[in-house]
């Protein structure tokens, strides 16, 4: 006895809760899965609705298929042709019958939970599964074949196009590329006791009833009419077979030429999104064109910053063919990218982008598409390739473009960095364009500028998808900036091999705060020079305030301060609203920092060569207005994708970050690169910047960087106190994971931190006691610096924060997820290190050499390794774990963990391994934006341990993995 094959594909159902679901039995991932090369077939769906007749026919026609041997109760079945399985147009059969009200009202039940609800009132099971043929299997069907002897009666068949015309298509594309229809009927029909030899008699009821019009359905309709019996069965239904596939040839050219076709993959991917938009709203109108984008979505400020393009291509004097023709070439690479659905040029600019060119120059706009359709179909090049060649082919008329907001590569994101040229990059175009450096990871070498040719190299460290940041915030108050100093002094000592610009991500300060946090990052000072230069700054700004001339004039007379000097002095420091005089003040900084390096700029003279982007920084400022506010000044632009639950915020450059509300965003930006604030002017003295306003010394609003934290939401979280949360540099996606934070204060102030991110947030502070409390005292920097090193712990907690941001530079990476979900499941990945590996790698084996281990929630997974497991070729650290999970969307947590228990979370977590999965695109069958360009530089020994985690398999089933010994393995 042959056993039979299950081909159940869909069903309806009601569940325990007495409400009706969809039922998929994932008959299509499995067949698309059988297919020898799903990404080169183009399948084509053919539906079959009867009975009997229709079993016979579709034996007969299909032979190399044992239809007898497939077996299914379900109400929805799906078979492939075995014929053409093979070919590049593979051909789906699916079946079912059109079944009366009473067969619908005897489903089997189904168990809670199970299946897919609708969100809409529904009264029966008839009703939806009528629905689920109409609005989603023949939105994709290219021929529709209705057996009318299988249907109980003439008038049940009428009944059933009736409601699908009700119903209508959920195709938003045009009525010739909907499916056609063939209605088979017998050489004779009875209807009512009598016998009709009409051509179409369905045809003639739906006349009777009023509708007549199945173009809201089907693009045509055809009669067949089964010869009689004296012929044998395959020449009866030869004809049958004639028809459906010169139907099948005709729709699959119309639909190829007028919006292209998916692949198997892609088929199986659009299916079930239909299913799921369908089931949540029955009037939704699928969008092939916006579901191919939805795990890439267009830039929510693609509009704006085309405005801007624009703008600065008429201040450049470039006219507007030549902006136009560039602007193309972006948004043709921005959506075609590798794996993604060739469908027509023309229809992606007008869903896609439909009001983001000029009016007058549609007509150019949709003649450069095609045109570079046209090579991309050709040619077979990647579009990235294009773009590339494209700006350079411009290059002499784009080099006079500048600006400090949007990406001159790609227009549509945030730029993130200035070449030497002084033209605009984003983070993605580093990947794009750029190529990955050996040994770390996420670090690109960008040769030389697209737009000028200028070749300067610029290595750009961009933030892992699967990490987290480290931040750093410092506190302002004057000379204690001695206090922070002393801090990350001891925990340079700790940190042995690294730097402190090494393990950063994201360094913020107020006041003096901010002035450490340029030193050390902007201009690349060590510690302990940092701390030379400010001790020599604080005495050179604060060593003699604004003398009074009144009080100089009497002191000889009187021979002590004068009341009328006194009045004198405080009369003049009001009216200059300083008591130091300003020039001092700019006169030291221009010398430390120069007279002409920007915060946001090229990278200025001092910086290491070859030139590196380094360490995002920020500085707090406060306008001066009727009601002050805060403004962080930084290195970086607004993230496009951040939003809030008051609006969602441009994607430009957020230059001034306003923090006046928790959840009152306010972006402030300059629409002229000249007009970008040079380092001596970000700080102390007040400042008037074109087109923005005035700003002074954030310390006089906000002094604790820290505190910040509690005038933002969790939701963006990532960064310290949120301070960035909204704008942050390379979080082009949302975010809910923990970050080490370390921050050192000098203050008595209130530690403000919620208690689900507190175990994250480390404070390094010291009691100030009887020390003088003003600002300007430069007599008692050195008392300051002797308090934290008399202060009891102060090593301790400096080595613990060393230990902190050594182990906040690993990260996970999933490696594989199984094909079909089993309960619980193990996740294999690896735990790979940003930064210099190997000085990281040998600090931990040198402070912990009794050696580590990676473990979870539940128990060890793994030892940690050493240096003897860095990669031989380029000491790259490539750690395989595999921990077991409940499942997908279960939060996840790792540590490294010591001999005496000790943990620290590593980069990332807590998090789900379905977000893991979403950041690395593990999922993206319509392609990822950075269009597939590696990472990391390739590495043999690298890639061995990578493909061995990809290959690895259990021996057990998941559902016995459970009894594995914790020793080894731990559920997470």
């Amino acid at each position: 006895m042959q056993n039979t094959i299950d081909i159940g594909w869909l069903d309806v159902g009601t569940r325990e809760d007495s409400r009706l679901a969809v039922v998929d039995y994932r008959r299509l991932p499995r067949i698309v899965a059988e297919l020898p090369d799903p990404e080169t077939q183009y399948p084509s769906l053919c539906v079959f609705l009867g009975g009997k007749s229709k079993d016979h026919a579709l034996q007969q026609i299909y032979t190399l298929n044992n239809i007898k041997r497939h077996a299914s109760e379900a109400q929805v079945r799906l078979r492939y042709d075995i014929a053409s399985s093979e070919s590049s147009q593979p051909v789906l059969l699916v079946d079912g019958a059109i079944l009366c009200a009473a067969v619908c009202h005897s489903l089997t039940n189904i168990a809670a939970g199970v299946g897919i609800p609708q969100l809409w009132e529904i009264q029966s099971a008839e009703k939806l599964l009528q629905i689920l043929w109409s609005r989603i299997i023949f939105l994709f069907a290219d021929v529709v074949c209705i057996f009318i002897d299988d249907i109980t009666s003439l008038d049940r068949a009428t009944e059933f196009l009736i409601i699908c015309m009700e119903l209508g298509s959920a195709s938003s594309e045009s009525r010739s590329l909907l499916p056609r229809l063939i209605l088979i009927y017998d050489s004779e029909l009875r209807v009512s006791d009598v016998y009709l030899y009409d051509d179409d008699p369905v045809h003639n009821c739906l006349w009777h009833t009023g509708y007549n019009d199945l173009s809201a359905v089907f693009s045509g309709k055809s009669c067949i009419y089964v010869p009689s019996t004296h012929l044998s069965d395959r020449a009866r239904y030869l004809r049958i077979k004639t028809a459906i596939a010169e139907q099948v040839i005709a729709i699959s050219f119309l639909r190829q030429v007028n919006r292209g076709r998916p692949n198997s993959k892609h088929f199986l991917v659009l299916f079930q999104s239909a299913v799921v938009y369908t089931l949540s709203d029955l009037s939704f109108l699928f969008d092939i064109i916006k579901t191919t984008r939805k795990d890439c979505p267009v830039s929510l400020c693609a509009e704006s910053n085309l405005v801007h393009y624009l703008e600065i291509g008429h201040r450049a004097s470039l006219c507007l063919c030549d902006l136009v023709l560039s602007i193309v070439s972006a948004l043709f690479m921005d959506h075609y990218v590798p794996r993604m659905l060739d469908l027509s040029a023309l229809l992606r600019s007008q869903v896609l982008w439909p009001d983001l060119c000029p009016t007058q120059q549609t007509d150019t706009v949709e003649y450069h598409f095609f045109e570079l359709f046209e090579v991309f179909t050709e040619t077979k090049k990647i579009s990235a390739i294009m773009r590339r060649t494209q700006i350079e082919s411009q290059s002499g008329k784009l080099c006079r473009l500048r600006t400090n907001l949007i990406c001159l590569f790609c227009l549509l994101n945030a730029a993130q960095y200035i070449l030497a040229c002084g033209h605009a990059m984003c983070d993605r175009c580093a990947q794009v364009f750029g190529d990955p450096v050996a040994g770390t990871e996420y670090q690109f070498n960008f040769r030389g500028c697209l737009c000028c040719l200028y070749q300067r190299p610029l290595t750009v460290d961009v933030l892992l998808p699967t990490m987290s940041l480290s931040v750093l915030a410092l506190d302002g108050g004057g000379v204690r900036g001695v206090i922070p100093l002393e801090f990350l002094l001891l925990v340079q000592e700790h940190l042995c091999l690294c730097t402190i610009q090494e393990v950063i991500d994201l360094a913020l300060g107020t006041s003096s705060g901010g002035l450490i946090a340029l030193g050390l990052f902007s201009m690349f000072w060590g510690i302990r020079e940092c701390s030379e230069r400010f001790k020599t700054l604080a005495r050179c700004i604060f060593s003699q305030r604004r003398p009074s001339i009144l009080s100089l004039l009497l002191y000889p007379i009187s021979g002590y301060k004068s009341l009328f000097g006194e009045a004198d002095k405080w009369i003049q420091w009001l009216l200059y609203d300083s008591c130091y005089d300003s020039r001092i003040f700019d006169a030291a900084f221009k010398d430390i920092f120069g007279e002409n390096r920007r915060l946001f700029g090229a990278t200025g003279e001092n910086a290491p060569s070859p030139q590196q982007s380094g360490t995002k920084v920020g500085v707090v400022t406060t306008s001066i207005s009727k009601s002050t506010s805060i403004f962080v000044i930084g290195n970086f632009n607004a993230s496009h994708y951040a939003t809030s639950e008051v609006g969602r915020l441009p994607g430009i450059r957020g230059f001034f970050l306003s923090l006046i509300m928790p959840l009152d965003y306010h972006i402030l930006y300059l629409n002229n690169i000249q007009h970008e604030p040079c380092l001596w002017r970000v700080f102390f003295t007040p400042v008037d910047l074109e087109e923005i306003g005035s700003f002074q010394d954030g310390g006089l609003k906000k002094n604790f960087a820290g505190k910040l934290r509690a005038r933002f939401p969790i939701k963006f979280g990532l960064c310290l106190w949120g301070l960035y949360e909204c704008c942050l540099w390379a979080l082009e996606r949302h975010c809910q994971a923990t970050v080490p934070r370390i921050f050192v204060t000098s203050f008595k102030m209130d530690f403000y931190v919620e208690d689900d991110i507190k175990g994250d947030c480390h404070r390094l502070n010291v009691s100030l006691g009887e020390a003088p409390q003003t600002i300007d005292a430069v007599e008692v920097m050195d008392e300051y610096s002797n308090l934290v090193l008399l202060q009891s712990g102060s090593a301790l907690i400096a080595r613990e924060a060393a230990i902190i941001l050594l182990v906040s530079r690993f990260f996970f990476f999933v490696g594989l997820l199984p094909e079909y979900m089993a309960v619980p499941f193990w996740c294999s990945g690896l735990v790979r290190c940003r930064g210099p590996a190997r000085k990281i790698v040998a600090v931990l084996e040198y402070l912990y050499p009794e050696g580590l281990s990676y473990i979870s929630d539940s128990g060890l997974i793994d030892n940690f390794g050493g240096l003897d497991n860095l990669c031989p070729s380029y000491r790259c650290y490539n750690r395989p774990i595999s921990f077991l999970t409940c499942h997908l969307d279960h939060t996840v947590n790792i540590y490294i963990q010591n001999r005496s228990k000790k943990q620290w979370r590593i980069s990332g977590f807590p998090e789900t391994v379905a977000t893991f999965a979403l950041r690395q695109g593990l999922h993206t069958p319509f392609g990822r934006g950075d269009h597939n360009y590696p990472n990391r530089h390739p590495c043999h020994e690298c890639d061995v341990i990578r493909d061995t985690t990809k290959n690895k398999r259990r021996r057990r089933q998941s559902t016995e993995s459970g009894n594995i010994s914790s020793k080894k393995r731990a559920p997470a």
